[in-house]
């Protein structure tokens, strides 16, 4: 392996392989992701200091049960007790609420296989450019 080509050659090859499988096997699992979290519902929410000293926020389900959450997220560290928040509640489990927005969930993995999926099809790309200069 002297010649510069064949070590391009041998490196796109890795690329290509470790690109594209690890890149679908991203992009899907990102979808996958997104489609567990989508359809979560919005509802109002108030943090409150419940009877051990510590910060939750509540709401109310559909099925008209107060449920609560602790309130240890960044979104609520900023908020002072009676304060209002946007809690989205998980349509299967009404007793699951979260205060971060749902809709972003899979994006790392969408964005990082979109990258890793372009990446290997460059280089399946650039392999083939290399078949007919080395030949």
């Amino acid at each position: 392996m002297n010649d510069p080509i064949d070590a391009v050659s041998l490196i796109t090859e890795v690329l290509s392989w470790i690109g594209v499988v690890t890149g679908i096997v991203l992009v899907v699992a990102g979808f996958v992701r997104r489609a567990v979290f989508s359809g979560w519902q919005q509802t109002l929410g108030v943090v409150v200091i419940d009877g051990r000293g510590e910060r939750v926020y509540r709401w109310l389900g559909d099925d008209g049960v107060l449920y609560e959450a602790p309130a240890n997220d960044d979104e609520t560290q900023v908020l002072e007790p009676g304060d209002d928040v946007t809690v989205y509640v998980n349509p299967r489990d009404p007793s699951v609420g979260r205060v971060d927005d749902p809709s972003h969930e899979g994006r790392a993995l969408r964005t990082t296989g979109w990258i890793l999926l372009g990446l290997g099809v460059v280089s399946i790309v650039v392999q083939f450019a290399l078949l007919f200069v080395a030949g």
